[in-house]
């Protein structure tokens, strides 16, 4: 039910303190709106592995802050190259590579880059303000008014009144389960594992492995696939990398392993008959740091909003990382929504503009990352 019409003081209310988040919240601030940014996290603190940007991702950023832009640049490693091997029972197989990314800057207007993804929300948040955020702010369900206004009510907290809600708090967003009047439709797909690993750690570790080469140079993004097991890796521009390990032969209903040393024993099993560069980077990581999951998606919705209330980034349409869009998408979301709120204000013919403009480009992003999946896991069992 709708209750009687408020007269809040905040023009927005963001959910979440990712990407998107903060993107928007700089764009809001820009047009003079009055802004809060609800994290369900206590403080501002390192998270996540890393990720890496498309082109398009970083031309969207520009039209919504040309400075935006240049301070995530700052933060990242250029891609030049991407590489692909296959290995199969300790031998290698076919491989590729594509040398000529440095191009993708005169050919797409900027280039493909990789960044942690700590360093990538410090470089976001420059320049906001710290009173608009609220840490600790974990978001129950929201109340719309017959007149307008939504009253926002969080665990263990007072509830506030905002003129509109945008829900950028990801594939966890308790406003679309209210939306959509369904509990939680995370769909589990596959079991992977991220980190970030740095220089003098990696450097050790390549050492005690009698390596003399990394699992990828600086720049490179480097895919390797074995039986059912593939690994993604790059070096950074400061002599460390990131990893990522994805099994596609494991139930991603299984439980997380228990300990950090758990997780170090399985991977090394994992990875023993890879490459040694690719078990440097095992032996290498802190487990502490490691991240183990269940990567899921959400099913395609046609409905992203009501009356004053929006979703925005992973809320509205979670993918698979098959093509690593997730963020990319969803800096795409900022920029329409930013251009619609340019042009009519914010209101809800905005919101409701934003959501007809990208609603099916992102519909077919997901079905697209899920036929990737599938494939892949054809190719793994044909292995």
């Amino acid at each position: 039910m709708y209750s009687t019409a408020l007269s809040p003081s905040i023009d927005c209310g963001i959910i979440g303190c990712g990407p998107s988040g903060l993107a928007l919240a700089h764009s809001l601030l820009a047009e003079g709106h009055t802004v809060r940014v609800f994290e369900r996290r206590d403080e501002f603190r390192p998270v996540g592995a890393a990720v890496f940007l498309h082109p398009f991702a970083l031309n969207s950023l520009r039209k919504v802050s040309p400075k935006l832009e240049s301070q995530l640049l700052e933060a990242s490693t250029r891609i030049h190259t991407l590489s692909f091997r296959t290995l199969s029972s300790g031998s290698e197989g076919f491989s590729f590579s594509l040398e000529n990314l440095q191009d993708s800057e005169r050919v797409f207007g900027a280039p493909f880059v990789a960044v942690r993804f700590w360093d990538m929300l410090k470089a976001l948040k420059i320049g906001l303000p710290e009173e608009i955020f609220r840490f600790g702010y974990q978001l129950e369900r929201y109340e719309q008014h017959d007149e307008g206004g939504v009253t926002l009510h969080f665990q263990g907290k007072e509830s506030v009144d905002v003129k509109y809600l945008i829900d950028a708090g990801g594939i966890r967003s308790r406003t679309r389960e209210q939306l959509l009047k369904k509990n939680d439709e995370r769909i589990p797909r596959l079991r992977a594992t991220f980190s970030v690993v740095d220089r003098d750690s990696l450097s050790t570790a390549l050492s005690r492995e009698s390596s003399d080469s990394r699992a990828a140079e600086t720049g490179e993004l480097a895919f390797l696939a074995g039986d059912n097991l593939s690994v993604v890796a790059m070096g950074l521009d400061d002599g460390g990398a990131f990893w990522s390990q994805t099994d596609l032969g494991a139930d991603p209903f299984d439980p997380i392993a228990a300990t950090d040393e758990d997780l170090k024993k399985k991977l090394a099993d994992d990875f023993a008959d890879f490459p040694s560069g690719v078990k440097a980077l095992v032996s290498a990581t802190n487990f502490e740091d490691a991240i183990e999951t269940s990567v899921c998606e959400l099913p395609v919705t046609w409905k992203w909003g009501e009356d004053d209330v929006t979703l925005l980034g992973d809320a509205a349409h979670a993918q698979l990382p098959a093509l690593g869009l997730g963020v990319s998408t969803a800096f795409g979301d900022v920029e329409e929504i930013t251009e619609q709120i340019r042009r009519r204000g914010l209101n809800r013919e905005a919101l409701r503009k934003y959501e007809s403009k990208r609603k099916i480009s992102c519909a077919v992003l997901q079905l697209m990352s899920r036929g990737m999946f599938y494939l892949n896991g054809v190719s793994a069992n044909q292995n």
